[in-house]
């Protein structure tokens, strides 16, 4: 029977049994993912992450822009360089290597399914399997293992993706919109002002009456209308 599969690196599509990779992502400078990751806890969240935004941060060098595509298989930025809700757990300077270690295993699952302590396999056996899943000559796997090697040597294993709200809201998004809402004066609203009715009376006097006449008709407003 098909079935729906999907994986930060993939697109929707429907396939019949198990699927893999045909390559894994990698940087050549292995050495400025930390460096890196520890630029994403202290600055601000940007509007995207981009080779501009790297320049800016001093990662100038050719080789730091694979990063880039980097960061999105792990899921951290949308295809457009957005960064998703998971880049704002990422920058938590208290759990960020929990939350970098759920999305490597999510982004290395099918090695983590040949062996589920593959991160603490032979140099070999890891190249082995990742040789297998992916199809892949010898120089293309050692860098695939090169990254994998980094990245599993500064995240905590032990921690799992945190899953976005359905409402696309993030917990640090609705701290700030509760504070918002803390320190918001409140205005008060002005009581609704009551019905009022005004009256246009038009008198229209005969033309051919005497000054009796007119004397009757306003001593009967008067007199009934209180006018």
């Amino acid at each position: 029977m098909p079935r729906w599969y999907a994986r930060p690196r993939h697109k929707w599509c429907i396939i019949v049994g198990p699927t893999m990779p045909d390559s894994y992502p990698y940087i050549i400078s292995n050495n400025k993912i930390d460096p890196i990751l520890a630029q994403i806890r202290k600055a601000a969240r940007p509007t995207r992450f981009s080779q501009k935004l790297l320049v800016k941060w001093g990662f100038s060098a050719s080789n730091d822009r694979a990063i880039i595509p980097l960061m999105r298989e792990l899921g951290f930025i949308n295809e457009n360089g957005t960064p998703s809700a998971n880049y704002d757990h990422l920058r938590d300077p208290k759990n960020w290597k929990r939350v970098l270690g759920g999305h490597v295993r999510e982004l290395y699952s099918d090695l983590f399914a040949i062996d589920s302590n593959i991160d603490k396999a032979s140099d070999e056996d890891v190249k082995g399997a990742m040789a297998r899943v992916t199809g892949k000559d010898e120089e293309s796997v050692k860098r695939y293992y090169a990254t994998f090697k980094t990245l599993i040597g500064l995240a905590d294993l032990k921690g799992e993706i945190v899953e976005p709200e359905e409402n696309g809201r993030n917990a640090a998004q609705e701290t700030v919109e509760k504070e918002t809402l803390a320190i918001t004066p409140v205005v008060p609203v002005k009581p609704a002002r009551s019905t009022e009715y005004h009256y246009n009376l038009q008198i229209h006097l005969p033309p051919n009456g005497d000054l009796a006449t007119y004397n009757a008709i306003f001593r009967a407003l008067r007199e009934n209308l209180g006018l």
